[in-house]
């Protein structure tokens, strides 16, 4: 009787827990210019509801490198803010030395900061690269 009891409240427990729901791929595309170089950007992101955590990928169009992007989503009274640090994927690293000294697996690509505010269908912010900072505004891509 007590294990049919177990059983049953922990059948009854397993139909009240929330489902799983698959998290909508958020994309946003717009131009950025660096270094006073114009760069085609795409931001992609999925948000987990429940830690406002964003996983998702900063791809430069124009060079076709692709970063990892990881950060935040937090709701603000001026738009959800999203904090995420980009950092490189697939990229090479350099291994190096001389007279013993040496530095590796440094990757060639720089790591970045991404502060933004989305609202409505624009993502605004900065993009700093190196402690220098660019405007950034992206357009949500349906």
């Amino acid at each position: 009787m007590k294990r049919l009891f177990c059983l049953s409240l922990a059948a009854g427990l397993a139909a009240c827990a929330p489902a799983p729901q698959a998290q909508p791929v958020v994309t946003y595309e717009g131009e950025l210019r660096v270094l006073l170089l114009p760069q085609r950007v795409r931001v992609t992101y999925t948000v987990n509801p429940l830690t406002h955590e964003v996983k998702g990928a900063y791809r430069n169009l124009s060079s076709g490198d692709t970063f990892v992007l990881e950060g935040t989503l937090l709701p603000g009274p001026e738009g959800d803010t999203l904090t995420a640090r980009i950092t490189p994927a697939e990229t090479a690293r350099l291994n190096a030395s001389v007279l013993g000294f040496g530095i590796s697996n440094i990757p060639l690509k720089a790591s970045a900061t991404l502060s933004a505010v989305q609202v409505r269908n624009l993502l605004t912010g900065t993009l700093t690269v190196n402690a220098v900072r660019y405007p950034l505004t992206l357009k949500w891509v349906p």
